[in-house]
Protein backbone atom coordinates (compact mmCIF):
# COMPACT_ATOMS: atom_id res chain seq x y z
CA UNK A 1 0.00 0.00 0.00
CA UNK A 2 1.01 3.70 -0.66
CA UNK A 3 -0.51 6.84 0.54
CA UNK A 4 -1.49 9.13 -2.74
CA UNK A 5 0.17 12.56 -2.10
CA UNK A 6 -1.70 14.98 0.27
CA UNK A 7 -4.49 13.08 0.00
CA UNK A 8 -4.17 10.08 2.95
CA UNK A 9 -5.81 7.40 0.15
CA UNK A 10 -3.75 4.03 1.21
CA UNK A 11 -3.68 2.78 -2.21
CA UNK A 12 -2.76 -0.67 -4.16
CA UNK A 13 0.53 -0.40 -5.57
CA UNK A 14 -1.11 -1.63 -8.50
CA UNK A 15 -4.30 -0.31 -9.22
CA UNK A 16 -7.00 -1.52 -11.64
CA UNK A 17 -7.45 0.37 -15.21
CA UNK A 18 -11.35 -0.85 -15.98
CA UNK A 19 -11.23 1.02 -19.19
CA UNK A 20 -11.45 -2.44 -21.70
CA UNK A 21 -12.81 -4.75 -18.79
CA UNK A 22 -15.51 -7.30 -20.29
CA UNK A 23 -16.38 -9.11 -17.58
CA UNK A 24 -17.53 -7.69 -13.80
CA UNK A 25 -15.84 -11.33 -12.38
CA UNK A 26 -12.31 -9.85 -12.91
CA UNK A 27 -12.87 -6.48 -11.19
CA UNK A 28 -14.06 -8.49 -8.64
CA UNK A 29 -11.44 -11.08 -8.60
CA UNK A 30 -8.85 -8.30 -8.03
CA UNK A 31 -10.60 -6.46 -5.85
CA UNK A 32 -10.62 -9.96 -3.75
CA UNK A 33 -7.03 -10.32 -4.02
CA UNK A 34 -6.33 -6.83 -2.48
CA UNK A 35 -6.06 -4.16 -4.96
CA UNK A 36 -8.41 -1.09 -3.82
CA UNK A 37 -7.84 1.52 -6.41
CA UNK A 38 -10.23 1.18 -9.44
CA UNK A 39 -9.80 3.74 -12.73
CA UNK A 40 -13.21 4.13 -15.13
CA UNK A 41 -14.40 6.85 -16.91
CA UNK A 42 -17.86 8.14 -18.40
CA UNK A 43 -16.47 7.95 -21.84
CA UNK A 44 -14.95 4.28 -21.59
CA UNK A 45 -17.39 1.38 -23.30
CA UNK A 46 -19.96 3.97 -24.14
CA UNK A 47 -21.11 4.47 -20.07
CA UNK A 48 -21.18 1.19 -20.04
CA UNK A 49 -17.85 1.26 -18.07
CA UNK A 50 -18.89 2.68 -15.19
CA UNK A 51 -22.34 0.45 -15.01
CA UNK A 52 -20.23 -2.77 -15.25
CA UNK A 53 -17.38 -1.43 -12.55
CA UNK A 54 -20.64 -0.36 -9.89
CA UNK A 55 -22.16 -4.36 -10.53
CA UNK A 56 -18.58 -5.43 -9.83
CA UNK A 57 -17.63 -3.18 -6.43
CA UNK A 58 -21.07 -3.33 -5.20
CA UNK A 59 -21.19 -4.40 -1.28
CA UNK A 60 -16.91 -3.88 -1.81
CA UNK A 61 -17.33 0.67 -1.44
CA UNK A 62 -15.93 1.08 1.79
CA UNK A 63 -12.64 -1.48 1.02
CA UNK A 64 -12.09 0.25 -2.80
CA UNK A 65 -10.80 3.86 -4.22
CA UNK A 66 -13.06 4.56 -7.09
CA UNK A 67 -11.38 7.18 -9.76
CA UNK A 68 -13.62 8.40 -12.82
CA UNK A 69 -12.93 11.04 -15.35
CA UNK A 70 -14.92 13.80 -17.13
CA UNK A 71 -14.21 14.77 -20.83
CA UNK A 72 -17.09 17.70 -20.02
CA UNK A 73 -15.74 21.36 -21.63
CA UNK A 74 -17.98 23.28 -19.39
CA UNK A 75 -19.19 23.16 -15.53
CA UNK A 76 -22.52 22.56 -16.20
CA UNK A 77 -21.73 19.61 -19.03
CA UNK A 78 -19.23 18.23 -16.44
CA UNK A 79 -21.40 18.21 -13.04
CA UNK A 80 -24.01 16.77 -15.21
CA UNK A 81 -21.63 13.91 -16.36
CA UNK A 82 -20.52 13.34 -12.63
CA UNK A 83 -24.42 13.11 -11.63
CA UNK A 84 -24.92 10.23 -14.00
CA UNK A 85 -20.89 8.54 -12.86
CA UNK A 86 -22.59 8.20 -9.23
CA UNK A 87 -25.34 6.99 -10.70
CA UNK A 88 -23.78 4.34 -12.72
CA UNK A 89 -21.19 3.70 -10.30
CA UNK A 90 -23.67 3.16 -7.54
CA UNK A 91 -22.53 5.03 -4.86
CA UNK A 92 -22.76 8.42 -3.33
CA UNK A 93 -18.90 9.69 -3.98
CA UNK A 94 -16.03 9.41 -5.95
CA UNK A 95 -12.28 8.97 -4.46
CA UNK A 96 -11.07 10.92 -7.33
CA UNK A 97 -12.99 13.30 -9.92
CA UNK A 98 -10.73 13.35 -12.79
CA UNK A 99 -10.69 16.05 -15.61
CA UNK A 100 -9.75 13.98 -18.34
CA UNK A 101 -6.97 14.29 -21.57
CA UNK A 102 -6.40 18.13 -20.60
CA UNK A 103 -3.36 18.63 -22.24
CA UNK A 104 -2.63 22.21 -22.43
CA UNK A 105 -4.10 25.49 -19.93
CA UNK A 106 -6.09 26.39 -22.64
CA UNK A 107 -7.96 23.50 -21.75
CA UNK A 108 -8.79 23.66 -18.46
CA UNK A 109 -10.84 26.97 -18.30
CA UNK A 110 -11.18 27.70 -14.63
CA UNK A 111 -15.26 27.15 -14.73
CA UNK A 112 -13.98 23.36 -14.78
CA UNK A 113 -11.86 23.61 -11.55
CA UNK A 114 -14.90 25.30 -9.93
CA UNK A 115 -17.43 22.43 -10.95
CA UNK A 116 -14.58 20.66 -8.84
CA UNK A 117 -14.61 22.47 -5.79
CA UNK A 118 -18.46 22.67 -6.00
CA UNK A 119 -18.79 18.66 -5.99
CA UNK A 120 -16.28 18.59 -3.15
CA UNK A 121 -18.07 21.26 -1.10
CA UNK A 122 -21.43 18.75 -1.92
CA UNK A 123 -19.17 15.94 -0.65
CA UNK A 124 -19.87 14.26 -4.12
CA UNK A 125 -15.92 13.87 -4.54
CA UNK A 126 -13.12 13.74 -1.95
CA UNK A 127 -10.93 14.63 -4.45
CA UNK A 128 -9.91 16.87 -7.74
CA UNK A 129 -7.70 15.38 -10.42
CA UNK A 130 -6.38 15.93 -14.11
CA UNK A 131 -5.21 12.94 -16.63
CA UNK A 132 -2.67 14.51 -19.00
CA UNK A 133 -1.36 12.14 -21.58
CA UNK A 134 0.21 14.84 -23.83
CA UNK A 135 2.77 17.63 -23.40
CA UNK A 136 2.99 16.29 -19.40
CA UNK A 137 6.29 17.82 -18.63
CA UNK A 138 4.41 21.34 -18.70
CA UNK A 139 1.11 20.44 -17.79
CA UNK A 140 2.40 18.94 -14.35
CA UNK A 141 3.95 22.18 -13.56
CA UNK A 142 1.09 23.71 -14.40
CA UNK A 143 -1.35 22.12 -12.26
CA UNK A 144 0.90 22.37 -9.43
CA UNK A 145 0.98 25.89 -9.96
CA UNK A 146 -2.98 26.53 -10.35
CA UNK A 147 -2.93 24.51 -6.85
CA UNK A 148 -6.90 23.22 -7.39
CA UNK A 149 -5.63 19.33 -8.60
CA UNK A 150 -4.88 17.01 -5.32
CA UNK A 151 -3.97 13.76 -7.78
CA UNK A 152 -2.77 13.71 -11.81
CA UNK A 153 -2.79 10.99 -13.95
CA UNK A 154 -0.20 10.62 -16.93
CA UNK A 155 1.39 8.58 -19.01
CA UNK A 156 5.07 7.48 -17.89
CA UNK A 157 7.64 5.08 -19.77
CA UNK A 158 11.04 4.35 -20.04
CA UNK A 159 11.22 6.51 -23.41
CA UNK A 160 10.29 9.89 -21.48
CA UNK A 161 12.63 12.64 -21.20
CA UNK A 162 14.34 14.18 -18.38
CA UNK A 163 11.46 16.58 -18.01
CA UNK A 164 9.28 14.72 -17.83
CA UNK A 165 10.59 12.69 -14.62
CA UNK A 166 11.64 15.70 -13.10
CA UNK A 167 7.88 17.14 -13.57
CA UNK A 168 6.74 13.93 -12.15
CA UNK A 169 9.09 14.63 -8.88
CA UNK A 170 8.75 18.10 -8.63
CA UNK A 171 4.85 17.27 -8.87
CA UNK A 172 5.44 14.61 -5.88
CA UNK A 173 7.41 16.95 -3.68
CA UNK A 174 4.44 19.73 -4.04
CA UNK A 175 2.42 16.74 -2.20
CA UNK A 176 0.21 15.82 -5.52
CA UNK A 177 -0.84 12.21 -5.85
Amino acid sequence: MRTLGKTGLEVSSLGFGCMTTPEPAVIERAADQGINFFDTARVYQNGNNERMVGVALKGKRQKVIICSKSVAKTKQEALAELETSLRELRTDYLDIWYLHNKNSPEELPDELFEAQREAKKAGKIRFAGVTTHFNMADMLPYLVEQGQTDVTLASYNFTMKPEMTEAIHAARRAGMG
